[in-house]
């Protein structure tokens, strides 16, 4: 009777341990099952993870394209042009196990093309001016599941790309200048006087949109004619010009005074005086005293946004053969330069390259846009592009150079030269800035 309940036990026993063996089985395959679609899931997540990182990666890729190209050299119809295409595949190739085999990116222009402009305070994003861009990526989500392609499966994602851009016309308001003039004796020397004449008649026959006048100096204040413009007025200097002969000492602070006084009379803050001697003054006391108090004593913010109750005058130097240039460069420039940028609106040169010199700062006059709001500020600078009519326009590095822009801090304007300074002056158009890093906005993901 024990043997045989002992018996029944071991079954029981035994019954027991066949099915906590199947329930080991059974959690076993489930386990499997589930590391099996756990790494499926962690294959999916990574891969979505990395068309993340792809999709950031080419909306940067597109903003820092649009920053430095045509906008038509970035995309066009959807479809990436140019080097912007070339980044996209040079950003495949660097990636191990990835291709582009089942991607699509696009990109498309947003608020029709035009830029947008946000003001202080806005929640979408920081103030200014922008254009934005929207660029999409397409491609297989969970079909990694079941290594099966299913439309139903495919994902959209995109991103709005966002630069910094500013827009001006180049209808530029008339700028005021007063021409100084030295008449001193030693004009005669190296047929000095003979280019200045031709300079200034120069001038006067590329009837420039421009207001003018002149002040011939010696010892004194010889003759002014005021600022105007037309054809009697163009008679008037050049008859001027023509008769006069050179004579006496040289004086800088009287001819400075009546040219301010005349521009003040004005009220135009576009105003320039363009300084031309051979020579140091030994008369009229000293002019750089005159011009600290007169001309830079003023808010240096008045010249960079060309508003206020005062007026920034602009002083261009030409300094003859002998000249005094380093007198010549602390008079040049405005209120608001800096000793640096006081070189820049001076010019040495011999007596028979007058009349360049005198074209080039005409045309530096001429080609000078701004003050160009917002002003740019701190890395602004470093990634600065310049278009005219949507043509690049290389910043100017060197003296060699013979096109390009210098964009201005005492002013906040830019100033192109060479080629792009003619078709500045030959036709309208829009001056373009762009600058800064992209902005990337994700958008949410579409499913399909």
């Amino acid at each position: 009777m024990r043997r045989q309940v002992n018996k029944k036990h071991s079954l029981h026993r035994s019954s027991q341990q066949g099915f906590a063996a199947l329930v080991v089985i059974m959690i076993a395959g489930v386990l499997s099952t589930l590391s099996f679609y756990s790494i499926k899931f962690g294959r999916v997540a990574q891969r979505v993870s990395m068309e993340k990182q792809l999709l950031d990666s080419h909306g940067v890729i597109v903003g820092q394209q649009l920053i430095e190209n045509n906008l038509d050299a970035v995309c066009i119809n959807g479809e990436f042009r140019g080097d912007t295409k070339e980044l996209s595949r040079a950003l495949f190739r660097g990636l191990d196990g990835v291709n582009r085999r089942d991607r699509e990116y696009t990109c498309e222009p947003l608020d029709g093309g035009q830029v947008i402009v946000r003001e202080e305070g806005d929640p979408s994003g920081p103030p200014g001016t922008f254009r934005r861009y929207r660029v999409s990526s397409s491609y297989n989500g969970l079909s990694d599941l079941n290594d099966e392609d299913n439309p139903e499966d495919q994902v959209v994602r995109s991103v709005i790309v966002e630069v910094r851009e500013i827009n001006t016309e180049l209808n530029r308001p008339r700028p005021q200048i007063m021409f100084l003039l030295d008449y001193s004796g030693s004009m005669n020397s190296n047929n000095r006087y003979e280019r200045l004449k031709n300079a200034m008649n120069q001038f006067v026959a590329g009837n420039h949109e421009v207001d003018y006048g002149v002040v011939f100096f010696s010892s004194d204040v010889l003759e002014t004619i005021e600022v105007g413009s037309g054809a009697a007025h163009d008679e008037r200097v050049s008859e001027a010009v023509d008769s006069r002969s050179p004579g006496g000492s040289t004086n800088f602070v009287d001819p400075l005074k009546e040219a301010v006084e005349n521009l003040n009379r004005t009220n135009n803050h576009y105003s320039y005086i363009v300084l031309i001697s051979d020579g140091k003054p030994n008369r009229g006391g000293d002019p750089k005293n005159y011009v600290d108090r007169r001309i830079r004593n003023i808010d240096e913010e008045i010249c960079r946004v060309r508003r206020g109750n005062k007026i920034c005058h602009t002083i261009y130097t030409l300094g003859v053969d002998n000249a005094d240039v380093d007198l010549l460069e602390s008079l040049s420039g405005n209120a608001a330069s800096s000793r640096r940028q006081r070189a820049e609106y001076t010019f040495e040169i011999a007596s028979d390259n007058i009349e360049d010199a005198f074209e080039d700062i005409t045309r530096d006059i001429l080609c000078t846009f701004g003050p160009i709001e917002p002003v740019l500020e701190g890395d602004d600078f470093e990634t600065l592009h310049v278009f005219l009519n949507g043509r690049s326009i290389p910043e100017i590095q060197n003296d060699d150079d013979v096109e390009g822009y210098q964009y201005d801090e005492s002013t906040s304007s830019v100033r192109l030269f060479g080629q792009a300074c003619s078709d500045s002056i030959d036709g309208q158009g829009e001056l373009t800035l762009r600058y800064g890093k992209p902005r990337v906005i994700a958008e949410e993901a579409l499913r399909f």
